[in-house]
């Protein structure tokens, strides 16, 4: 179970819109002008993956937990190829590889569920606040007195502006970039006993209806298992 967790980490990877140097002191002002004080609703969304795409999907994740040996020589052997070149013990012929990888990232998203949030400013910080159990948000402060990112005990690095493209599952936005890695995630990914932190935030604006997108992406790696692994996209009511 431990090498299947860690196998969904390397199957299918989503990529972050470029990123751009821009002032940080920017970026938090830009946060603190969307989010209004009090209660919004937050539209969770998921890819709509088509059922045949889905099992191709389905395939090739069950065909690689069945032969995890020889995916992890044959995964370091094309470290540096992304994705890896197609082989026979994918499970799925090359046509539906191809397919996978490049229909997979662009998939359109839908909404998932509604679950309510706060918004609370105080003393200069900006705090999130999730109704009943939906907590992944809460540790979440922006400093804006100070220009920076909190969650939980963590500074979390600004990277950037991200703009992100037609093909990002709910169309062109752009936004702010905030991004924590700590170790690497191709020692994780070689199934190393290592620990690995990532934890990942952008936020912004879609560009034909100005949806307010949060994105929030976090792993949890130690001594080589994974304990918290999740990824969010949402709009903000």
């Amino acid at each position: 179970m431990k090498k299947l967790l860690l196998l969904t980490l390397s199957i299918i990877t989503t990529t972050v819109g470029m990123c751009q140097k821009a002032n940080e002191t920017v970026a938090i002002n830009y946060v603190d002008s969307l989010f209004s004080p009090g209660e919004h609703k937050l539209e969770i969304l998921e890819k709509n993956i088509p059922a045949d795409l889905k099992e191709i999907i389905v395939n090739y994740r069950k065909a690689i937990a069945d032969s995890l040996q020889w995916y992890d020589v044959y995964s370091q052997q094309h470290k540096n190829e992304v994705p890896l070149p197609y082989h026979v013990n994918f499970g799925i012929t090359k046509a539906d590889y191809d397919r996978m990888n490049t229909e997979f990232p662009t998939v359109k998203m839908k909404v998932k569920t509604v679950k309510g949030i706060t918004v609370n400013k105080l003393n200069g910080q900006l705090a999130l606040k999730g109704k009943g159990d939906f907590t992944i948000l809460d540790e979440i402060i922006f400093d804006v007195a100070n220009k920076s990112l909190i969650i939980g005990d963590q500074h979390i690095p600004y990277t950037g502006e991200i703009n992100e493209s037609e093909g990002s599952g709910i169309g062109a936005w752009n936004g702010y970039d905030w991004k924590l890695e700590v170790g690497s995630m191709a020692d994780v990914k070689a199934f190393k006993s290592v620990d690995y932190t990532m934890i990942d935030l952008s936020i912004g604006k879609t560009q034909t209806e100005n949806k307010i997108v949060l994105q929030y992406k976090t792993i949890y790696v130690i001594d080589g298992d994974p304990k918290i692994n999740g990824s969010l996209t949402a709009f903000l009511k």
